[in-house]
């Protein structure tokens, strides 16, 4: 998919917005501002390694859409270190404010 929409763009993602899957297995998509997909994809796609790795999901890009598949709790996961991600593009600072202790994956 990601080659084909190097090739012809918004062939798969012309009207894509945001959309989650409720079901036990399915695929989210989230789209990206292009300075955010730079960032969150990572040197040789290390970050996108590393989101996918520690959500438990799989993460593609394809185009500007992140495609997140996988089982629902690895998607909201994966769904979360994705917006803390762009986050830190979006803020001047470069820092962002997690409460740990609200959380059952620290």
């Amino acid at each position: 998919m990601a080659a084909i929409e190097t090739k012809l763009p918004g062939y798969y993602t012309t009207n894509l917005g945001d959309t989650r899957s409720w079901d036990e297995w399915g695929t989210d998509t989230v789209p990206m501002l292009p300075d955010q997909l730079s960032y969150a994809l990572g040197k040789k796609g290390s970050t996108r390694k590393k989101l996918a790795k520690a959500s438990g999901s799989i993460l593609e890009y394809v185009g500007s859409v992140a495609f997140l598949a996988g089982p629902l709790p690895a998607r909201k996961r994966g769904r979360e270190y994705l917006g803390w991600l762009c986050d830190q593009v979006c803020n001047k600072t470069g820092r962002i404010s997690i409460d740990p202790t609200a959380r059952d994956d620290v």
